[in-house]
């Protein structure tokens, strides 16, 4: 069963960064569902995207932490790493890629790079909410991962902040999404996603890099 919800990411990152979803589960678990090719595969998948869409938006320096590498590539390194190292959360794997990885553009050459979900339309986002059932678990399963991937990026990569909701929970992070794009039914979901950590940063400009009292 894939984990969701918050904790500290393990030593090799930051003391304190807070990490969303399926990047708290270990690095055994996401090469059981590469083997097993099912769903909960996509789950890892949805939230690397989301993970490195946040970098890229968060960073400073670099537009594309990936370069000219793609998330295939990605996943094939993700795939050795954890074969040597099954014990450790998916969440320190994908940081270790991020330090090693082959920068792209500079930052503000080019726009930032998105993955996944981030261009699919809020009203899209809506629907997806409306049709949870029983037998998925979450009918917008792809959306929440890939939140909880990108906002574990922005927390891994923000010079300001090591947990940008704050005290603010998920779940109302969630609530919070559903009232906005229930608003702007037109805009990007990744475009809604950047108006929510917009929101957030009065909470955490005053007090930079407090860890989360989690």
């Amino acid at each position: 069963m894939i984990l969701m919800g918050v904790v500290a990411a393990p030593p090799t990152q930051a003391v304190g960064i807070t990490t969303y979803g399926v990047g708290l589960n270990s690095c055994r678990t996401y090469l059981d569902t590469r083997q097993q090719d099912n769903t909960e595969q996509v789950a890892f998948v949805d939230w690397l995207s989301g993970y490195f869409s946040g970098v890229n938006r968060t960073s400073k320096h670099r537009n594309n932490f990936f370069g000219l590498s793609d998330l295939k590539g990605a996943l094939a390194w993700l795939d050795d790493y954890c074969g040597a190292r099954p014990q450790v959360r998916f969440a320190e794997a994908v940081g270790t890629l991020l330090l090693g990885g082959k920068p792209g553009p500079a930052a503000h050459s080019t726009e930032a790079t998105s993955y996944g979900s981030a261009d699919k339309s809020c009203g899209l986002y809506l629907e997806a909410r409306a049709q949870r059932d029983l037998t998925y678990l979450d009918g917008s399963a792809e959306f929440t991962n890939w939140l909880g991937g990108y906002l574990s990026g922005v927390n891994a990569t923000s010079l300001d902040t090591n947990n940008v909701l704050g005290k603010t929970e998920l779940s109302d992070a969630v609530s919070w999404l559903e009232s906005y794009c229930s608003a702007h039914p037109l805009i990007s979901f990744g475009g809604a996603v950047d108006a929510l950590v917009l929101a957030q940063e009065p909470r955490y400009a005053s007090q930079p890099n407090a860890a989360p009292n989690r």
